[in-house]
């Protein structure tokens, strides 16, 4: 198995639970709470939060259970945390035990699902995978970059984050729109959405409202 198709692998099994379920999570206050937040409805004695590698749990944490890895173990760092890269392969390995590189996540970025400026005092949790590096950038440069002014209520106070459009087209190798006037851009994100099941959801809807909310700051 090679790093890319295990990179595919979890992007759409995480992209495929937040269609089923709405409230995955991206950030949490602390690894105790991983295990009820992340299965939600499905905790059981089964499911671990551990150390990954030698690891300190204040900075980096697996969490899963028994199953498939892509759909049932995740890893996890504190905002403030730098060694994010090497954390995750390092749980590539102890998962999976896939031994690669730096070298080896050439065209992709570890990142941050929800950017980590977004945590208020870089204290909270947040989750990683592998994403595309032009894409990744580009929702960087764009609407990452408005909706972590200081500004936002939510960056000051909020450590629990579920996924959103926003992340789901990033996770999925979506390139953003220009901003809430790029209906061009905007119908293209939502003809995705639809096609990947979420057609009731009104997805050109969701994506609007959140870029002219993110935006009102720029």
């Amino acid at each position: 198995m090679s790093l890319q198709a295990l990179i595919g692998r979890r992007q759409r099994a995480l992209f495929d639970a937040w269609v089923r379920n709405p409230l995955v999570q991206v950030q949490v206050e602390h690894p105790d709470c991983l295990g009820r937040l992340v299965f939600l409805n499905e905790f059981d004695e089964e499911v671990e939060t551990e150390k990954a590698g030698r690891r300190s749990l204040k900075n980096v944490a697996i969490v899963g259970k028994p199953g498939n890895p892509d759909e049932n173990t995740s890893v996890w760092v504190r905002a403030g945390y730098s060694s994010y890269q090497s954390a995750w392969l390092g749980f590539v390995n102890q998962v999976y035990g896939l031994k690669a590189t730096r070298k080896d996540l050439a065209g992709y970025n570890i990142d941050h699902l929800l950017n980590k400026a977004r945590s208020p005092n870089k204290a909270g949790f947040i989750r990683i995978e592998a994403i595309n590096d032009a894409v990744n950038q580009a929702w960087g440069g764009l609407f990452e970059r408005a909706a972590s002014d200081p500004e936002f209520s939510a960056n000051k106070t909020r450590y629990r984050r579920t996924m959103s459009w926003i992340i789901a087209a990033k996770l999925m190798e979506q390139a953003p729109p220009r901003g809430p006037d790029d209906h061009h851009g905007i119908a293209r994100l939502a003809r995705f959405f639809a096609q990947n099941g979420l057609a009731d959801d009104n997805p050109q809807q969701g994506l609007t409202e959140m870029l002219k909310f993110a935006y009102r700051f720029r």
